[in-house]
Formats: structure tokens, sequence, C-alpha cells
């Protein structure tokens, strides 16, 4: 299950490439007309602030999907204009299970496979690392309360996974979509239904959540928008 989380994040952040443009071609090309022209690879990095995440606050825990967490605020201070950096220090991501983090910037690379990668760090910045979606979660994901939300959302997810097309040409019938989204309609309202017997801030987050990925498609979209919406990067997991 955790390979279809990462196949549905992967497909959802490639189609941001565009907003990430990261990447240029030089081309070397010798005196002689019968050299052949040489395409080089820029790694270039776009890192940004990601404000509609971070102004959750520290809701995030990690798991074992997630880098090795790197140790100091040195660490986080050259990390937070270096997605490629990776501090001597480090401590596993089984040992930091129940510490909350933040998420600060955003950064893409087509080296990344065309995923987008997420800095994250502590309080005090203890403990900092770059990763991916698939390997983090809100922190009461798992929680009894929270599973009224979860279960329909997870429904929501499996037809979504079930429905990506092997090859390009391949095609959802208008039907089969007409019936997914109706499904998806109904799931979604059994979680909103729940999210609105939760209390305090949780309340107010997962809501917002829900609205928010009801805006970005989640109930249309054949691939499901996960990028920028923490309540969903634990579905499936």
């Amino acid at each position: 299950m955790k390979s279809k989380k990462v196949l549905i994040s992967l497909l959802a952040t490639a189609s941001l490439a565009a907003l990430f443009s990261a990447s240029s071609v030089t081309v070397n090309a010798a005196d002689n007309s019968n050299s052949t022209a040489v395409a080089k690879f820029d790694k270039a990095i776009t890192i940004k602030n990601i404000p509609r995440l971070s102004k959750w606050g520290y809701i995030v825990t990690v798991n074992s999907d997630s880098q090795p967490i790197s140790v100091g605020k040195d660490s986080y201070q050259k990390m937070l204009n270096d997605s490629e950096f990776r501090s001597g220090d480090t401590i596993s991501p089984k040992k930091v299970k129940n510490v909350k983090f933040k998420v600060v910037k955003t950064a893409y690379a087509k080296h990344h496979n065309g995923a987008l990668m997420y800095l994250i760090t502590s309080k005090d910045n203890k403990y900092s690392t770059w990763t991916t979606n698939p390997g983090m979660q809100y922190y009461a994901f798992k929680s009894k309360a929270l599973q009224g939300v979860v279960k329909p959302l997870n429904r929501i997810s499996k037809r979504a996974t079930a429905q990506v097309p092997i090859y390009k040409w391949q095609k959802i019938s208008k039907k089969a979509r007409a019936t997914r989204i109706r499904k998806n309609e109904y799931d979604f309202n059994l979680a909103v239904k729940a999210a609105k017997k939760l209390k305090g801030q949780q309340r107010k987050f997962v809501l917002a959540s829900l609205k928010q990925a009801k805006k970005d498609g989640y109930i249309t979209k054949l691939t499901l928008p996960l990028a920028f919406n923490i309540l969903l990067w634990g579905i499936d997991q």
C-alpha cells in the first residue's frame, strides 16, 4: 500500500513541475561540424517558502519512509538553502516518532523524480530533514477520534489508485468516472460529518484540510492532489 501512496504522490506532484522549474540544458558544441553536441543536466533546485503548510505549526510526525534526521541547529541553517545537505550527525526516524515537526519549505528538482521535497524541523530546530510527503503524516492521524475521517478518505484513495491507467492511451469511461465521483462525494461527506465532531484546533485543521482538498479536486480528479495537504499524507499508509 505504501508503494501505491508513493505512486499517487509522484503523479500528483509531477504536474507541479512547471511551477517549480529548476532545470536547464547547456549544449557544448565543438567547432568541427561532425562532432556531436552534448547535453548537460543542470541540477539546480528551486526552494520556496510554504505558508499554506507551515501556518499549522508543529503537527507533523515522521515514519520509517522519512530520510535520516539531522541533529543540531547548524544543520537546520544549512538545510534552509540546500535540500541536498546531509549532516554527519543524524538519527533514525524510528527514534523520533513522537517528535512533532513543522513544514518550513518545499523544493523541486528533476533529479528528485518529479516529487516535491519538504524541509521539516522540530521546535528549537533540534531535529531537521528534507523528505517527501510519504515520509510524514499528521500527528493524530492514527488516533481513535480521527478514524471517522480517515476511513472514508482511504476509500476515496483506493478508488483513485485502482483506476490509474497503466498506459497513456487507456481511458476511464464516462460511466465509471461518474460512478466513482458519486461514491467519492458520499464518502467525502461522511468525512466532513465526522470532522465536525472533533474539537478545538484539531477540528479547525481537519475541516480546513477537507475544504482545501475539495477545492483541489479530491473528489473528481483521477490522481489525488496530495502535495499541499498534510491531512492526506497519511492516507493508505
